[in-house]
């Protein structure tokens, strides 16, 4: 009796057992393995095979005949591969992929469809097909192998949309079938079929189909990784298959295939071709990174920062630390002071994992090279670059003018290809910087830019690491060609570049929105690179200039204007002085957070209305710019926050140590570091087994902001003021206080906050003459308080989290 089917508006699953789901599955699977095994099968075929040696007249010993076991396709072959597709396509409105996991497990693709399409292809080449054959019989063959790409295009389709659980069951079925493909014949085949095609003037739809069918098969072939192994690892090699399947497409000429298509790019022809050579060209570099072209093979591998190094001749003397219970310990030197709470130094701050892993476009986890294949990369890169990267890269851009939409995998993939590619042209000196000049115009670069303010404004971290990667990139660029031939080029870029008072402003946010449960880590190193390579361009621009403009867009209120208007000339396009209406006190501590960073006047003398205080409009100005006023920008608490995170453990440290000096001594803010949380960071720059650059730098700077964090804390007022948190581990404060009382570590850089800070003031005081000067810190609750005077007059919203849309015009002189 069949089971009653209940109405699905009901919203009621219908009552089918696990054993009546069990048959229909297994019923549905007897059809597949019908359609599978209908498609042929092995048969022998006879030669005549001549062998031994011959005689004086040239005629053979004797004569054999072989039998060799060879594929031969059935009559209803078609209707087969047919049947095949259609299954395939009825299995994609479901969850399990059940249809796709058959045909992986009977290994179809193996035993049956690829050696079908190597046949198929033979007799279609002008070359090896029969001399009898009819325009019929190359018409059937052409839809069987038509059939047959778009087959290796549904099984070779990546997963990355589907449930973990579907991923997991695919991953080795995937990197089985990569190993098929990997193969002379099948790549032959492939190659053979988009180049018969594409030398034609003009394609009909469906073999324009078939060409794109072709490139989709070798961009997913490329696109299933490897096993990531480590180097090291013995009797693994043969699990790794990208390597040789470069080679293959290298000596089949599938690469020089590839790049005359990369360098026909702007070919109208070639405009549907363009996002798929963009996935073939990244995947042919997957997780290899630039270092791994011109290093010695595994030296890039290899994590140096973990390696222990010796210990700085200044870690001498002896100490006497107390454990907290009355208890002395002598101990030698520095090793033994931090060998009783090694545990603090060697568990490392926990790291807050985004919640959610997005899929990243872009995939940072580096591979090891096979040696052989190095030079294969090498040669693709420097042909790549010299004959294909500008017009490629120009195409690209023309076609993202247009684009409803910049939230996918191509444009990430696009910028990551532009900055690896300037990035592996800066590591050959052989290459002219010529070849990569497309990405560094002005109207590209604008478009990076662009692209990168959507990507943060949206909130697409994924996407946004690869944009600032290819930022970075060009700006390395921009500082080698000066004083070059193209010089006149990137004296233009960079002008335009640092004129914008917004672009300035985006590498400012950027490195404020940093937020540890929803963004990687690598992010955040991303992050650190681009920051320490656009300050140092930045500033040479400056520094070889005698005066620099910017232009920034500001907000004014109707009232405010009117008031102007009646007290002083006009807004002029006359530049002003970087400092010329504030002094140095206003410099960092603004009266009103207004856009234009002026005073605002509290009457109403321009006899404007108070309807139209609230009318605001925008206006465009030209300020003088100071790099060293610009600077204070970064001297945030989340800034601070933000860096100090690579701490735990150590990396970027190249780029994060000018970070942190910038902020706790150029900027003299070390009271943005007096969070408990990035104090524990700090200690871990103690452990004298962590070896990373700039050790013995990152070492100094951390004892100088203890030094002043020990002496904050033994001040209630100062601890108050800068609203210093205290560490837990109490034994660990004993350890870096016996440490800093023998070693000159933080002291060559003259304190900022010291106990001669401290001013008494009379409790008696009359405030309210100097009502504008009253101090920052006064505790206004008890008047017998006294009041803890900072050297630095900071705003109190410097000391708290600032919001995404902090002003920035302070910064900038307005």
């Amino acid at each position: 009796m069949e089971p009653e089917i209940e109405d699905y508006a009901s919203g009621e699953e219908q009552p089918y057992s696990d054993e009546q789901v069990s048959e229909e599955v297994d019923r549905y699977r007897r059809i597949v393995l019908s359609a599978c095994s209908s498609l042929g099968n092995l048969q022998p075929v006879t030669k005549a095979v001549r062998s031994g040696c011959f005689g004086g007249e040239g005629r053979p010993i004797h004569c054999v005949s072989g039998t060799n076991m060879e594929y031969v396709p059935k009559d209803d072959c078609l209707s087969s591969l047919k049947d095949i597709k259609r299954y395939i396509q009825m299995d994609e409105q479901g969850d399990g992929k059940w249809v796709l996991q058959w045909l992986g497990e009977w290994q179809v693709l193996e035993r049956d469809i690829i050696p079908i399409f190597t046949l198929c292809v033979k007799r279609l080449l002008p070359s090896t097909q029969s001399p009898n054959a009819t325009d019929e019989d190359r018409e059937h063959i052409l839809k069987i192998v038509t059939m047959c790409v778009e087959l290796f295009v549904f099984l070779t389709w990546n997963m990355k949309t589907e449930s973990p659980e579907v991923k997991m069951r695919f991953t080795q079925i995937l990197q089985m079938y990569k190993r098929m493909f990997a193969k002379n014949e099948v790549i032959f085949g492939l190659l053979s079929i988009a180049v018969m095609h594409l030398r034609k003037g003009h394609n009909t739809e469906r073999e324009a189909m078939l060409v794109k069918g072709v490139l989709y098969v070798f961009r997913n072939i490329l696109a299933i990784p490897d096993p990531l192994i480590s180097p090291t690892s013995k009797n693994m090699s043969g699990l790794e298959v990208h390597d040789k399947l470069l080679a293959i497409l290298d000596t089949e000429l599938a690469v020089d295939f590839f790049m005359t298509l990369l360098s026909s790019a702007d070919d109208r022809r070639f405009k549907d071709l363009r996002p798929i050579l963009v996935d073939v060209i990244y995947y042919m570099f997957y997780r290899v990174p630039v270092s791994a072209l011109f290093d010695e093979h595994g030296a890039w591998f290899e994590h140096s920062d973990l390696k222990r190094g010796g210990r700085h001749p200044t870690f001498g003397g002896v100490y006497a630390v107390s454990t907290g219970e009355g208890t002395i310990m002598p101990v030698f030197n520095a090793r033994e002071v931090l060998r009783p709470f090694a545990n603090l130094f060697k568990k490392p701050d926990k790291i807050r994992l985004p919640k959610v892993e997005p899929e990243c476009p872009v995939d940072y986890a580096w591979r090891s090279v096979d040696p052989d294949a190095i030079p294969i990369l090498r040669r693709i890169a420097a042909v790549f670059i010299e004959s294909c990267f500008n017009p490629f890269i120009i195409a690209m851009f023309d076609d993202l003018k247009t684009a409803t939409s910049i939230v996918n995998d191509t444009v990430p993939r696009l910028l990551y290809i532009a900055g690896y590619f300037i990035d592996v042209s800066l590591a050959n000196t052989e290459i002219d910087l010529g070849c990569t000049c497309a990405v560094v115009q002005t109207q590209i670069f604008g478009q990076v830019m662009r692209f990168t303010s959507t990507y943060m404004e949206l909130k697409e971290w994924s996407s946004l690491e690869p944009a600032m990667y290819c930022i970075q990139q060009i700006l390395l660029a921009l500082s080698k060609m000066c004083g070059t031939k193209l010089d006149s080029l990137s004296e233009n870029v960079l002008s335009n570049l640092f004129y914008d008072g917004d672009a300035l402003d985006l590498f400012v946010k950027l490195c404020r929105v940093y937020r540890p449960t929803k963004m990687r880590r690598q992010c955040l190193e991303q992050i650190a690179r681009l920051a320490d390579t656009f300050l140092n361009t930045l500033k040479a621009y400056a520094e070889s200039k005698s005066g620099m403009y910017i232009k920034k867009k500001i907000k004014r209120s109707a009232k405010k204007k009117a008031v102007n208007d009646a007290s002083q000339p006009s807004v002029s396009d006359e530049p002003v002085a970087a400092n010329g209406d504030m002094d140095e006190d206003e410099t960092n501590e603004p009266s009103v957070p207004d856009s234009d960073g002026e005073l605002e006047d509290s009457g109403n003398e321009g006899g404007v209305s108070s309807d139209d205080e609230n009318i605001d409009t925008e206006q465009m100005v030209e300020r003088s710019f100071d790099f060293a006023r610009f600077e204070n920008a970064f001297a945030v608490n989340e800034v601070a926050k933000s860096f100090t995170n690579l701490l735990a453990p150590p990396s970027a440290m190249e780029y994060v140590y000018p970070m942190l000096y910038r902020i706790a001594i150029t900027c003299q803010r070390p009271f943005l570091f007096f969070k408990k949380r990035t104090m524990d960071r700090l200690l871990l720059m103690f452990n004298d087994e962590l070896n990373f650059p700039h050790r013995v730098e990152m070492l100094d700077l951390v004892c100088w902001i203890f030094r002043q964090y020990m002496v904050v804390m033994d001040v209630p007022d100062l601890c108050k003021y800068y609203k210093a948190e205290g560490l837990n581990n109490k034994l660990a404060v004993e350890c870096v206080l016996a440490f800093l009382k023998n070693t000159r570590f933080g002291t060559s850089v003259k304190p900022v906050i010291t106990r001669h800070v401290v001013n008494l003031l009379p409790s008696n005081k009359d405030t309210s003459k100097n009502e504008d000067d009253a101090d920052v810190g006064q505790d206004t609750e008890d008047s017998n308080q006294l009041a803890a005077v900072p050297p630095v007059p900071v705003a109190n919203d410097t000391l708290e989290d600032m919001d995404d849309d902090f002003d920035l015009d302070q910064y900038f002189n307005f």
